[in-house]
């Protein structure tokens, strides 16, 4: 009886395909090994990922990509037998290696073996189609993510899992000249920018690379479809059109194909730099930029790199960073600040980020707090009772950097955990006020007024999962900390990922991210040097001021300099248009109040693209270092000097001279 019944499920199924089949003539798709027919396999979610080759020198077991479609060679298939028995070979690699399934169970990997796994697909009502193991139809290719990522076995209920087929012309091909002028400009600037390709109303784009740029490029096309060809984005550092900035209009391809000249050369007026380019050469991110100035002028660099692909609570993270002791022209090597080992028994050191960075005034040292652990933020829970392995706490690490005279090296010690050390302070009665938290990336505020005993006072604010930011800070240079305030204070309750810095009569600014603008608290001193005083009312600018944008949520940093104050924040409702907002501060004390603080400001474009975390330095020579997050690759990591007599209104710029603090070394 179950036999019966298995048999009766077959033949229901092969009903169902061939009647799905019969309206799409889905043979033509299908090849024998001596009459090969080109077949691209795109997803029915999103359409601009295709199937295609993992980049590699060696191919035999290596998994197959899902990535952005670009008409290239690697993304043509062979589809040799019929729907509902194939086996699939690429172009590139040719028929000694075809598509294989390590298992048919859920998860499963998808790459080149000498023996290929027969599929079959398995139609659906919309159109698309499973591609299933024909032993395995409850499993279908799925691109786990998108660009870059493994295709793996996955339930065929995931939409994710399902595919559209389209034949390739090979004989009409889109020829892509390049008419390139090289050189000059910044070496950190590799990629070039984007052409963009409209295929029946759908654009894809392709990204030009220095160093990978060949005379010209072979885009091979659907059958019957029709073409555009435009310049796309551009990045820093280039000039870039397609047929002199006019493109092409949509065409169909004649039976000598398309050619067109994609014209190139070197901006050398842009000061941009990307200092990390996601995707690294690993395919990982970079995300979470922060910036420092030491005495000597090192600039510092740093962000997370991303293993894991995702924050803390994931996987590995690292932070890596990069110097330069030319005042950002050039730019040494990345290496590691804190190196995580992903599912380390060592708690800790799964993963390290969202640094928090600050060099001292006066000496060649610096100080990185950061996030560290197993546990995403929201999930931490700290009690005083928590074990050292205990994966549920969002721990804290702190590392510091010296400047060796004698070798003329900066010296690392290795991080070192500091999540007690934090946390206690938060108790009151014996139980935690504060159970998960995390230092807001980007600048540690140092005073220029407040110093005790051998260091001049650091500010921290946290982001915490119990009502909202606290501030914390040290007289020691970070070995020991204090609530800035009481236990029970507030400052910012709603506040997500917090700044701190110093107003001019020594109070301290509280900037926390919000959506379409900033919360402002100020604590005032009564006492400077025992930290005794109180917080004020906390502001949301956007409500009481005209420091306000659209509604995204993002990290920024608050900077002041000389008697003018600074904020850097992407505008648009989305991560886009990164800019620095700035404001000139009043020389009374009372103007330094929530509500006053959130009125006067005026911006500076930084950005026109995808942009969102940014940090803030002051360099050497009194302007701007600015590092933040940037397309292309969701995100770069950009470096530019932000030039302030270029920027700012002649009196604005005289204000930012007024009070300065630090006498820099010479170089």
């Amino acid at each position: 009886m179950g036999k019966n019944r298995f048999l009766c499920g077959v033949a229901l199924c092969l009903m169902v395909m061939s009647n799905a089949w019969a309206g799409e003539n889905l043979e033509r798709f299908f090849s024998s090994r001596d009459n090969r027919v080109p077949v691209q396999l795109y997803n029915n979610r999103d359409r601009s990922y295709v199937i295609k080759m993992n980049p590699v020198n060696s191919y035999v077991g290596k998994p197959v990509n899902s990535g952005v479609c670009a008409y290239a060679p690697d993304e043509l298939w062979y589809l040799i037998g019929t729907p509902d028995s194939f086996v699939m070979y690429n172009h590139v690699v040719g028929m000694e290696l075809a598509l294989a399934v390590e298992s048919l169970e859920g998860g499963a990997s998808v790459a080149l073996g000498t023996e290929g796994t027969v599929l079959c697909l398995v139609p659906q009502s919309d159109g698309s189609y499973f591609i299933s193991p024909k032993e395995g139809k409850g499993q279908s290719f799925n691109m786990f993510g998108g660009n870059g990522r493994n295709i793996r076995l996955y339930s065929n209920t995931d939409d994710g899992s399902k595919w559209r087929l389209r034949r390739i012309d090979m004989s009409r091909a889109l020829t892509l000249n390049y008419k390139a002028d090289l050189g000059g400009g910044y070496a950190e600037n590799t990629k070039i920018g984007e052409v963009a390709i409209t295929v029946d109303g759908a654009t894809t784009t392709v990204m030009l690379v220095k160093e990978q740029l060949p005379a010209s490029t072979l885009c091979y096309l659907p059958e019957g479809a029709e073409v555009s060809v435009s310049a796309g984005m551009v990045c820093h550092g280039w000039i870039m059109d397609v047929n002199g900035a006019e493109g092409t209009s949509p065409q169909t391809l004649s039976t000598e194909g398309l050619a067109v000249d994609v014209n190139i050369a070197v901006d050398r007026s842009c000061r941009y730099q990307y200092l990390y380019q996601t995707p690294d050469a690993n395919g990982k991110p970079y995300r979470i930029p922060a910036i420092a100035v030491a005495p000597n002028g090192a600039i510092f660099a740093i962000s997370d790199n991303r293993p894991c692909g995702m924050d803390i609570g994931y996987g590995e993270v690292d932070i890596k960073c990069r110097m330069s002791g030319d005042g950002g022209e050039t730019w040494g090597e990345e290496f590691f600040i804190a190196d995580g080992q992903g599912g380390s028994i060592n708690v800790m050191s799964a993963g390290y980020g969202d640094a928090a960075v600050v060099a001292d005034r006066e000496e060649n040292r610096l100080l990185v707090m950061m996030v560290c652990g197993k546990t995403v933020c929201w999930n931490g829970r700290w009690t005083p009772e928590k074990s050292a392995t205990d994966d549920a706490v969002n721990r804290v690490a702190r590392v510091y950097a010296t400047y060796n005279k004698k070798s003329k090296v900066w010296e690392w010690t290795q991080p070192e955990e500091v999540t007690d050390e934090i946390y206690r302070l938060f108790l009151k009665d014996g139980v935690p006020t504060v159970s998960s938290m995390f230092i807001g990336s980007g600048r540690i505020a140092q005073s220029s007024k407040v110093k005790v005993g051998d260091y001049y006072r650091l500010y921290c604010a946290m982001w915490t999962r119990d009502q909202g930011n606290r501030v914390i800070y040290s007289d020691d240079f970070g070995k020991s900390w204090h609530i800035l305030g009481a236990v029970d204070d507030r400052p910012a309750p709603y506040g997500d990922e917090p700044k701190c810095e110093e107003l001019p009569d020594g109070s301290v600014l509280l900037s926390s991210r919000k959506g379409y603008g900033r919360y402002f608290n100020v604590f005032k001193y009564t006492d400077a040097k025992s930290a005794k005083g109180a917080w004020q009312e906390v502001v949301a600018t956007d409500q009481v001021g005209d420091l306000k944008w659209g509604a995204n949520s993002t990290n920024g940093e608050v900077l002041r300099i000389g008697n003018v104050l600074f904020q850097s924040a992407p505008v648009g409702d989305g991560r886009t248009d990164v800019s620095v907002f700035y404001k000139v501060l009043g020389n009374s004390a009372e103007e330094y109040t929530p509500v006053r603080l959130s009125q006067g400001w005026s911006r500076i474009p930084i950005s026109t693209l995808g942009s969102a975390y940014s940090s803030m330095c002051v360099l050497p020579d009194g302007n701007i270092g600015m590092l933040y997050e940037e397309a292309p690759g969701s995100y770069s990591i950009v470096y530019v000097p932000i030039i302030l007599k270029e920027v700012l209104p002649r009196e604005v710029y005289k204000a930012t001279k007024v009070g300065k603090e630090r006498k820099w070394c010479p170089w």
